[in-house]
């Protein structure tokens, strides 16, 4: 069983458009299949990134709309979209990361080497970095941290969140008060990376304080106590989040560019789920910025005079993991017919917004290693998926739905309500799959479905997972690891895909890339582990707000931004 395969969905609004060519799109790709395919571009994300002008502006406060909320705001456990981006400004990391190149540099660490085997990392660390509580930063912190973070502390329900993500993570020795010694027990490339990762599974630094509370204790406010440039001072769940200012931060990543302390004195994060509301915050003025804008509103908000920051999420494109472990999703015929019958060059001239893209393979396109499936494995090619059907037995039936030795081909599957236009591309597949004989039923909200019934019951899983590196595929799919596809203990090539994922781990750099086309092969030619939709992208609507800006995993970083007050 595995938590992996569990939809990370939470509850909000509809995202089905009104406009009419969305309308259209749906009811074609039930009716006619391929229509829409002639003449589609197939040309992927063509991201908006602008920022206002002008001289930065130190303080006042910021109110910023989003969808979700952060589940929590102990950093070592939200995994949320919302979570992310608020523990974002009250912790810092190791080492930064370029969001363009990808290239890192350094952050809380002033230098780092590894040994020939990668398991064994050493940084030396910065020495005049504080925690919010004015204790000292330094080689033991990182340690108590990573093994928190790997072991957790069951005494006080503390889970090892960061087992699957620091993998062969063995010990962390204490070389010198600021210079630290991490070591593993197998070949880990991917930590390099991850020390400056800020999605899902990243390394956030917390106090001794911190680390000796509870995690109900992490709820107050007053325990959560990081490096970074914000302190969180009030926490409603599902409702706000407020951070103020640390007037004594002056260790900003170098590449930034940014001196001394941020420029805003406060910032609340305001949950608003509905859309339309978000909008019209907007619009009243109530909210000067708002993420989680839809594309039918981009052009209105644009029009009224706001701007538009937007970055593609890199990492692990938006899509169904299938179960491998449950029939009929355990036959290949069946997981290539439905990737056959997914029309993502479709979706991308019809359905997406400017900022989003058409999936080309499991990676989004600029994450170090990725290889382009759309004219291969990933090729939109209904009739193909239809002899896919025929030639593994799989008949239509009197109602059109195909079946099989009495049973008909009937999945269940996941959704996504959090990302801007996943529930119209969904209902497009499951429409066009409909069209060739499958029956699929989709849950768009399942937070509230345990994960062993997920993995239990759902044929296709939900997943959109950040992470600016091929890891992503690694934490993810490594049956020993995440193994969001369910591949079963007794599969006959279990051992070859689990060593195929590992090697990801055995080298850096340029040599890491055919061990990256190796795994995306395996994923996509051989096994056929996950059904791409389309690459995802994050939008920021602001009206007199100066340099919103989303990193290199596509998470909100505030140092550097400034309200004008006009």
């Amino acid at each position: 069983m595995t938590d992996a395969f569990r939809s990370a969905a939470a509850g909000a609004d509809s995202l089905i458009s009104t406009t009419t060519g969305r309308r259209g799109f749906l009811a074609l790709a039930g009716a006619v299949g391929g229509l829409l395919l002639v003449g589609c571009s197939a040309d992927g994300n063509s991201a908006v990134n602008t920022t206002s002008g002008g001289t930065p502006v130190r303080g006042g406060t910021l109110k910023f709309a989003w969808l979700g909320a952060p589940e929590s705001i102990d950093p070592q456990v939200n995994s949320s979209f919302a979570g992310a981006n608020f523990s974002n400004n009250i912790v810092d990391r190791l080492l930064f990361q370029d969001r363009d190149t990808g290239a890192l540099s350094p952050w809380l660490a002033t230098k780092w080497e590894y040994n020939d085997t990668i398991t064994e990392y050493t940084f030396t660390l910065r020495e005049d970095v504080t925690f919010s509580d004015g204790t000292k930063f330094n080689a033991t912190s990182v340690k108590n941290n990573l093994d928190q973070f790997y072991f957790g502390d069951e005494a006080l329900s503390i889970k090892p969140n960061g087992k699957s993500y620091l993998g062969p993570y063995k010990e962390t020795q204490v070389v010198s008060e600021f210079v630290v010694k991490v070591l593993f027990n197998a070949p880990n490339a991917s930590f390099l990376q991850l020390t400056a990762h800020s999605g899902t599974g990243n390394i956030s630094f917390l106090a001794d304080r911190t680390l000796k509370s509870s995690a109900k204790d992490r709820l107050n406010p007053a325990n959560v106590i990081g490096t970074g440039p914000f302190v969180v001072t009030e926490y409603v769940p599902k409702e706000r989040t407020v951070i103020v200012r640390r007037e004594d931060y002056k260790w900003s990543p170098p590449a930034l560019k940014h001196e001394g302390p941020a420029y805003l004195d406060r910032i609340e994060f305001i949950t608003i789920p509905e859309a339309s509301v978000r909008v019209g915050a907007l619009q009243s003025g109530d909210v000067p910025a708002s993420f989680d804008i839809l594309p039918t509103d981009e052009k209105v908000v644009t029009a009224q005079g706001f701007e538009l920051t937007s970055r593609t999420v890199p990492g692990f494109t938006l899509g169904w993991q299938f179960n491998l472990s449950l029939a009929p999703t355990d036959d290949i015929n069946v997981r290539r017919a439905i990737v056959a019958a997914t029309n993502r060059a479709g979706y991308k001239k019809a359905l997406l917004s400017p900022s989003e893209g058409e999936a080309h393979s499991v990676l989004t396109d600029k994450v170090p290693g990725f290889v382009d499936y759309s004219q291969g494995a990933l090729k939109y090619d209904p009739e193909r998926a239809k002899k896919l059907l025929d030639d593994a037995g799989w008949k239509p039936g009197a109602d059109g739905i195909r079946e099989k030795n009495g049973v008909k081909l009937k999945l269940k599957g996941t959704g996504n309500i959090l990302v801007p236009d996943a529930r119209v591309t969904y209902e497009a597949t499951q429409a066009a799959l409909k069209a060739i004989g499958i029956d699929v039923e989709i849950v768009f909200d399942s937070q509230n479905i345990p994960a062993k019934q997920i993995t239990a019951e759902f044929h296709l899983a939900n997943i959109n997972r950040a992470r600016n590196d091929v890891a992503v595929l690694n934490t993810q799919l490594n049956p020993d690891r995440g193994n969001g596809s369910v591949i079963p203990e007794n599969h006959p090539d279990r051992a070859r895909i689990v060593k195929t994922f590992n090697a990801l781990d055995t080298a850096i750099g340029a040599a890491q890339i055919p061990l990256a086309k190796a795994v995306q092969d395996l994923i996509h030619e051989e096994f056929v582990l996950v059904n791409p939709q389309f690459q995802t992208s994050q939008v920021a609507a602001t009206k007199g707000v100066g340099n919103i800006y989303l990193d290199g995993s596509g998470r909100l970083l505030f140092v550097d931004s400034w309200v004008s007050g006009k």
